[in-house]
């Protein structure tokens, strides 16, 4: 899977591949204008308080620090950390090159450890993965502060 060169192609391909259900209102609100960014927050904001009934061990209880954890967790799966090793090297050992697959898979790796459902995040990684524009993944982990 050549993760470098999905991100050189169109940043809304991303988005694309989502479910109806999430991609219609993600949509929506990319059409008013808001970026990528804004829209994970409006996604946390709107769908994080209530994670804990859908596997997540505890609610979330300050939605405006969430995405910031969940782009930590994005750089250390994206850029090397040891604690994403086995996940990354399956998921990029794979023959396929569907986003969805890589939404998925880093939306189950980094999941558990900022304790909300794969699901809830699943749009979030998306939408962090759009707003990465066309820039190479070592690019972007060399640029981007590691918090």
């Amino acid at each position: 899977m050549d993760l470098d060169k999905m991100m050189g192609e169109d940043p809304n391909l991303w988005i694309s591949e989502l479910p109806e259900f999430q991609r219609a209102s993600i949509t929506q609100l990319l059409g008013r204008g808001a970026s990528f960014e804004e829209v994970a927050q409006a996604w946390l904001t709107a769908s994080a308080s209530n994670t804990f009934r859908f596997s997540a061990s505890t609610q979330i209880a300050d939605k405006g620090s969430f995405l910031k954890n969940v782009k930590r967790e994005l750089r250390a799966f994206l850029c090397g950390d040891k604690k994403y090793k086995e996940e990354r090297d399956g998921l990029f050992g794979q023959s396929s090159n569907a986003r969805t697959l890589v939404v998925s898979c880093i939306a189950v790796a980094i999941a558990p450890h900022i304790s909300v459902a794969a699901a809830v995040i699943a749009p979030v990684i998306a939408l962090l993965l759009a707003s990465l524009g066309k820039i190479t993944v070592n690019a972007w982990c060399a640029t981007e502060p590691g918090d």
